[in-house]
């Protein structure tokens, strides 16, 4: 007895709809956890707390950027102006910006300090370049408006007549008043 062969046409008609396979919008290869791209939080987050931190203190420099109206083209132009033969893209910013780095280049970190104006001790006090600990840098944690007030404050090219004028506005707010 010889087993039955199913006829060729049977092989080659095409599946119903219903049982045909989803295609697939996107193939996600990278680590995020839940949700976009964009997102903070990575599966190939660094766990160094240096890194972190300098990943905190990047996050809060763009949003810093963002307030000034200033978007990561105009972060990328900022740093070219300030060093014309900077090679940094904002790809490697976005890698900061989720601590997907296991040692920054001190190089382009001066090089994106110098173009967004910040002093280049704060990020390598955060790195632990200069030998001191990391709690010496300023806490990332505070609002960038309340930093910018500290700065004023302790600035010494600031009247201190507007000194006491945001002291007593402190104080007023403090109240709750």
């Amino acid at each position: 007895m010889t087993p039955e062969v199913a006829p060729a046409i049977h092989v080659l008609s095409p599946r119903p709809a219903e049982s045909r396979p989803r295609q697939q919008s996107r193939v996600r290869l990278r680590g995020a956890i839940r949700g976009t791209y964009d997102q903070d939080v990575s599966a190939a987050a660094s766990k160094d707390p240096r890194i972190l931190m300098f990943a905190q203190f990047v996050r809060r420099a763009l949003d810093e950027a963002g307030q000034r109206k200033m978007s990561i083209e105009d972060v990328e132009e900022a740093i070219r102006r300030a060093d014309p033969t900077a090679k940094l893209g904002r790809s490697t910013i976005y890698r900061w910006r989720r601590a997907e780095v296991a040692d920054p280049s001190r190089t382009q970190v001066q090089q994106f300090c110098d173009g967004l104006g910040i002093d280049r001790k704060v990020a390598a006090q955060i790195l632990g370049w200069d030998g001191s600990p990391p709690s010496d840098a300023p806490d990332p944690g505070i609002d960038p408006d309340l930093r910018a007030v500290m700065r004023r404050l302790n600035d010494p090219a600031v009247a201190p007549e507007e000194k006491t004028v945001i002291r007593s506005t402190l104080r007023y707010l403090a109240k709750g008043g």
